[in-house]
């Protein structure tokens, strides 16, 4: 029987619960990492950029412009013409013909181009990327659209066009600039996205919903960037860095030697699953209404990081097994699928509170980062009716950050302070600054957090 192509490790944040207390939490970390023999076996990839060419994408945001004097109205907005500078489109342009240009690629690397505005189209199917003038060609045709914003339109066509692709890494990066008037069936396109095990990167800058995007992401185990015109800091991203990023999610993807996990969790009477949270290395929370529960992929030479929050009835003094997990995946460099044999999540319940309160320092601090983004998304919506409670969640997000370490993160939530302390309110700029960073880049955790956690943060977080 040959060995296992994945180290998986099962850590619950403590090994003790105090016997004969109702609705307790507990977290159970799942840590995964590809063994060395599958990580050298990279996928092929298929890789489709989804892009808005509606007319907003036609804003000059970079170098020096002259006013023309006419004044045009496009998605509804007024808008100056201006002479020179870049726009939107060409900075996404220039992005994606300095990928295909690079040597980063390779015949097994295939990608696609479609655009959506209020129409949509493949302007080139999945296409090897050594074939750089065909990509070229087809890339500088995004210029030739424009209209309103429809992306469901354009997630459709991607959606056919990959749905039919198997043991490859595949993924849709959209890159949009503003509301769609398809809402609804973008979030049910997600789900189809998601059944076909299809992860979706979304990139938003300007007046978009980041709502949306966050659900995007989230359905499908994809990741989040919100692009700024101007200065980034914090956990943005300015537009001019857009072609290190394109590098840096295609490279991820050549490196998602595990794919299509999909996880079931057979719980005991009395103890029910409540939450699914990738930790690390981003954030993407999963749907739980239908197992098993698609969570994404696995990159060589790193750990993936779950959190599994279970909720669990008064039990009596035991050593209980509260439930079981099985994982089942994809590994496209072997041209296999692969299964991990059901494993056990054992608990001890202890009479009193002696053992009880000792935790997993690194089981913990993941299950922080997780809920600073729950805090943000919380203080965001309550800053126009309650900016006082609003700046109150925001300091215990701060604080959180400041122990964990994420630098990028405490920058962006010191910003949305300062502003919260000024003006009474949270800009939508900076809402989704704080609500996708939130579910950006998280931090590595080890053993030990930056100070330690008091008595009431762990019963706050733990549940008990």
């Amino acid at each position: 029987m040959s060995n296992p192509p994945l180290y998986v490790a099962i850590t619950p944040h403590r090994e003790f619960l105090p016997a004969d207390t109702p609705e307790q939490k507990l977290f159970v970390m799942l840590k995964l990492r590809p063994t060395k023999e599958v990580a050298i076996e990279l996928p092929s990839t298929s890789f489709a950029f989804v892009i808005d060419t509606s007319g907003s994408m036609y804003e000059v945001v970079k170098g020096d412009t002259k006013p023309t004097g006419k004044v045009y109205t496009q998605d509804g907005k007024e808008f100056e013409e201006v002479t020179g500078g870049k726009t939107k489109i060409d900075i996404v342009i220039e992005s994606l013909l300095n990928l295909v240009g690079s040597n980063q690629l390779s015949a097994s690397d295939r990608v696609a181009i479609i655009q959506f505005d209020d129409r949509a189209s493949t302007i080139i199917g999945l296409t090897p990327a050594t074939q750089t003038s065909q990509l070229e060609a087809g890339i500088e045709k995004l210029r030739n659209h424009s209209g309103g914003t429809c992306m469901g339109k354009g997630m459709e066509q991607t959606l056919n066009l990959l749905s039919g692709q198997s043991m490859t890494s595949r993924r849709a990066l959209i890159f949009t600039d503003g509301a769609t008037f398809d809402e609804e069936e973008c979030r049910e396109l997600a789900k189809q996205f998601a059944d076909k095990g299809i992860p979706i990167t979304a990139l938003g800058v300007g007046e978009f919903n980041e709502d949306l995007l966050i659900n995007l992401s989230d359905n499908t185990a994809g990741h989040l960037h919100h692009i700024v015109s101007g200065h980034a800091t914090g956990t943005d991203v300015a537009i001019s860095d857009l072609p290190q990023i394109l590098f840096k999610e295609f490279s991820q993807a050549q490196q998602e030697v595990i794919n299509n996990l999909t996880l079931t969790a057979k719980t005991v009477k009395g103890v029910k699953l409540t939450r699914v949270v990738r930790a690390y290395p981003d954030q993407a929370e999963f749907s739980l209404i239908q197992e098993p529960y698609l969570i994404g992929t696995a990159v060589a030479n790193d750990e993936t990081v779950f959190i599994l929050e279970f909720t669990i009835d008064s039990h009596a003094s035991s050593r209980v097994r509260i439930a079981q997990l099985g994982l089942t995946y994809d590994i496209p460099g072997q041209n296999r699928r692969g299964e991990l044999p059901p494993q056990n999540v054992v608990v001890q319940f202890v009479a009193g509170q002696s053992g009880a309160a000792q935790v997993d320092p690194e089981v913990m601090g993941y299950v922080q980062q997780c809920n600073i983004s729950q805090l943000v998304t919380e203080a965001t919506r309550l800053a126009d009716s309650n900016p006082e409670q609003a700046g109150k969640i925001l300091e215990t997000a701060r604080r959180m950050t400041v122990k964990i370490g994420n630098q990028a993160m405490l920058e962006s939530l010191n910003e949305a302070q300062n502003e919260l302390r000024k003006t009474r309110k949270i800009s939508s700029g900076t809402r989704k600054t704080i609500k996708m960073g939130s579910r950006g880049k998280t931090i590595k955790m080890s053993g030990e957090i930056e100070g330690e956690l008091s008595e009431e943060q762990i019963r706050k977080l733990s549940g008990t």
